[in-house]
């Protein structure tokens, strides 16, 4: 499943075994790798699309952290 330039992804993270961030896909190389963008930090690599997903998970919080502020 393609993801088109400019949709919003989360990536695979392998080492850790878990989704996270918040990337847009910026460009869509001829060897079939993404080019995608962090939308908090702006840095940007190269991943293969069975590392991504389209992003489904809102951004979180764990409330009890908040409260002792």
């Amino acid at each position: 499943m393609p993801f088109p330039i400019g949709t919003l992804v989360d990536l695979y993270d392998f080492g850790f075994k878990q989704w996270r961030g918040e990337y847009t896909v910026m460009k869509i190389t001829e060897s079939g790798l993404y080019k995608i963008k962090n939308t908090k930090t702006n840095s940007q690599q190269f991943v293969k699309e069975k590392a991504l997903r389209m992003g489904r998970l809102a951004p979180f919080r764990i409330e009890s952290l908040y409260e002792a502020l």
